[in-house]
């Protein structure tokens, strides 16, 4: 028989509140990291709602374990939906689809509580237009600051570039607060977990509960927001010393033409007398020797990005004073869609690891060779570097740093700002030559 068109029209209206506004509050952090365009993006959304309103009325009018089997259907399906869609790390999804969870299911007990106060005979029935009616009330009530928390607090977290690592385990602090309510409803094995929600004591404590988790969530975000600033303030403060690095390198070269048109005359006064007395050989030989004293006038340009040029030039005069062949093959455009400090950053720390592998390595023959070109919209940079051939990673495939115990910053900043370009970078070896490759796309 049939269910009346009324009550699925009931089951239908519950199911679309209980799901489509967490699904977009979920979805907003990460706005800018679809995988696939927006209007694609919203098919899949309503092909996914659909689906979520169909499992709803068949848990509603199905029995025994059916039920329980269509629930878990609809979350794995939610989750497999939300992890493909979007292009960010594994823990920070988990960590936003948590809250959103424990948010949710907030807003559910609270209206049902309601309903129970209101309309007690309706609470005793699931779905029912009474439950939807306060679910809309609750969700006004609720979801308005949790927007505003979401735009303000979390999203500048998660656009964090630097802070990938972190949420690796961060999003185990939502996760407890899931487990405490899932305990609340589901661990008291002498009441149901309708009559749990009919109780106004549990709901209070059920606000309280996530107010502190709001007030976690936020130190949390506001630690890594802060950090963000603190990396990139040192970052410039690196960029900084870079160029004074450069201009004091100019004065000396300024200082140097200066000296040399000062002797100049001098010179020509010892060379005229040479001249003079026929003697050509001294001549020759004290020309060569005045040659040799005279400074270098040129200035290094690998490309014609400022920022990359600062920190290629940097590198060349280290790898001289060290005895390291450095060879760089640049073609870098003065404006490139990679913004000046992450392209700093970039060189700055394959270099780096270049330079430190060189100097620890016992060959004779130590050379760096970098290659880097932007063409089509895509960065491309690869560099090679001899090294002692021997590798620390963690179990995770993590460099370890060889300066401190510890994993290595300088590959883990290079892999964020990698992906914050919606690129790829790699990390390859060979008998005593380490290989890094990065390609950053234009956003």
């Amino acid at each position: 028989m049939l269910p009346p068109l009324s009550r699925v029209f009931e089951i239908c209206l519950y199911s679309l509140l209980n799901f489509f506004p967490f699904l977009i509050f979920a979805l907003y952090p990460f706005r800018d990291d679809l995988r696939f365009s927006r209007t694609k993006t919203g098919l899949l959304i309503v092909v996914l709602t659909f689906l979520q309103i169909l499992f709803g009325l068949l848990a509603c009018f199905s029995t025994g374990n059916i039920s329980a089997v269509l629930s878990l259907i609809s979350t794995l399906s939610y989750a497999f939906f939300y992890f493909t869609v979007i292009r960010k790390s594994p823990g920070q999804l988990l960590f936003v689809l948590l809250m959103i969870s424990n948010i949710a299911n907030l807003v559910v007990i609270t209206a049902k509580c309601l309903e129970g106060q209101f309309f007690p005979d309706f609470a005793l029935l699931p779905y029912r237009y009474s439950m939807s009616l306060f679910m809309v009330i609750v969700e006004i009530f609720i979801l308005i600051p949790v927007f505003i928390f979401l735009k303000k607090v979390i999203t500048p977290a998660i656009s964090c570039s630097q802070s990938f690592h972190e949420w690796r385990y961060l999003w185990l602090i939502p996760a407890t607060f899931y487990l405490i309510w899932y305990y609340m409803v589901y661990g008291n094995s002498t009441l149901s977990g309708l009559e749990i929600a009919l109780n106004p004591q549990n709901i209070i404590v059920s606000v309280f509960v996530n107010a502190g988790a709001l007030l976690i969530y936020s130190i949390v975000a506001r630690l890594i927001v802060n950090q963000e600033q603190i990396l990139k303030l040192q970052q410039q403060n690196h960029q900084l010393e870079l160029q004074t690095v450069q201009y004091e390198k100019l004065q000396e070269r300024i200082e140097d033409a200066r000296r040399a048109k000062h002797d100049l005359h001098h010179h020509l006064s010892v060379m005229q007398a040479y001249l003079e007395k026929k003697d050509y050989e001294s001549l020759a030989s004290y020309l060569e020797q005045y040659c040799k004293q005279l400074p270098d006038h040129s200035l290094i340009t690998f490309c014609e990005n400022i920022d990359a040029n600062i920190v290629l030039s940097h590198y060349a005069q280290e790898a001289e004073r060290l005895g390291i062949a450095y060879s760089v093959v640049a073609n870098i455009p003065a404006s490139c869609p990679v913004e000046d400090h992450d392209l700093s950053v970039l060189f700055g720390n394959l270099l780096e690891n270049a330079v430190d592998a060189c100097v620890a390595s016992k060959t004779t023959a130590r050379s760096i060779f970098v290659r880097a070109v932007y063409e089509k919209g895509s960065l491309c940079i690869a560099i090679d570097n001899t090294f002692d051939g021997k590798i620390m990673q963690d179990p995770d495939g993590t460099f370890l740093s060889s300066k401190h115990a510890g994993k290595g910053l300088g590959t883990v900043s290079v892999r964020t700002i990698a992906s914050k370009y919606h690129g790829t970078c790699r990390f390859d070896w060979k008998d005593q030559t380490f290989f890094a490759s990065v390609i950053c796309f234009g956003k």
